[in-house]
């Protein structure tokens, strides 16, 4: 039986219905081929297998305003580090305001803010390793399968939901991270009133010391990406929207 559906829920869909990126949006699409034909004449060029739709907008995430993720699969025959395509990849879109970020190389096109992440195909495989500059070395994943495991999640909802309460509190608090969070602390198909004040306790009392791990490779630690300290302002947001007098207006 579908449990009723109470103002609490209808005000909260609402919010993120508002919020939410058009399903039918053609501009994500364009981008990515002008982008393609772009990198036609990138000194990787031949090496680049494909320009794909990642992020946000491949796992139904993203809101209106989210910046767009390409990534970018290179050959395993790729030559050279990849911390070497990073800067080939922002020297070629030098006209573009190009900013180094952890995994990509974020640059401004027609007013949007499009993310590249590149990254070399192992062999015989669908996983790539990826350059992390923050940290000065590599990762392996699949971005695909990542995309998969919060599509499919059935909480796409409430992960929006948690996107809108991070901006509201201006906290660093990753994209992935808050996916993998979403994901670990709730169940599908409940009320998005229980479920999103659910996810706040989880936040509160049980972020802080949950090790929550990529699902394309248990060799990455996503939680890892946060400080103590970002984790317990996190923390310390979370209790305070419990206690605020106007939920669930705290998105």
């Amino acid at each position: 039986m579908t449990p009723p559906v109470s103002d609490d829920d209808l005000y909260l869909l609402a919010t993120i219905n508002r919020h939410r990126a058009s399903d039918d949006d053609s501009t994500t699409h364009r981008l990515r081929r002008l982008i393609a034909s772009l990198l036609r004449r990138w000194t990787y060029s031949n090496h680049l297998e494909s320009v794909t739709v990642s992020g946000s907008h491949a796992k139904a995430t993203a809101l209106r305003d989210s910046d767009l993720d390409l990534f970018l699969s290179l050959s395993p025959s790729t030559p050279g580090p990849l911390s070497s395509i990073h800067a080939s990849l922002a020297g070629h879109f030098r006209g573009c305001l190009p900013l180094t970020r952890n995994v990509s190389v974020r640059i401004m096109f027609e007013g949007a803010g499009i993310d590249l992440v590149p990254g070399r195909r192992r062999p015989d495989s669908t996983v790539h390793t990826l350059w992390q500059s923050r940290y000065a070395t590599w990762l392996q994943t699949d971005i695909a399968a990542q995309a998969r495991f919060v599509l499919h999640s059935g909480l796409v909802n409430e992960i929006l939901a948690l996107k809108l309460w991070r901006r509201r509190n201006a906290l660093r608090f990753p994209s992935f991270l808050m996916e993998l969070a979403t994901i670990h602390a709730l169940a599908p198909n409940r009320p998005i009133s229980e479920s999103f004040l659910s996810l706040l306790r989880f936040l509160a009392t049980g972020f802080r010391a949950t090790r929550l791990i990529d699902p394309a490779n248990s060799n990455n630690v996503v939680s890892d990406l946060l400080t103590p300290d970002e984790k317990s302002r996190i923390a310390i947001a979370a209790a305070m929207s419990l206690r605020a007098p106007s939920w669930p207006e705290i998105i």
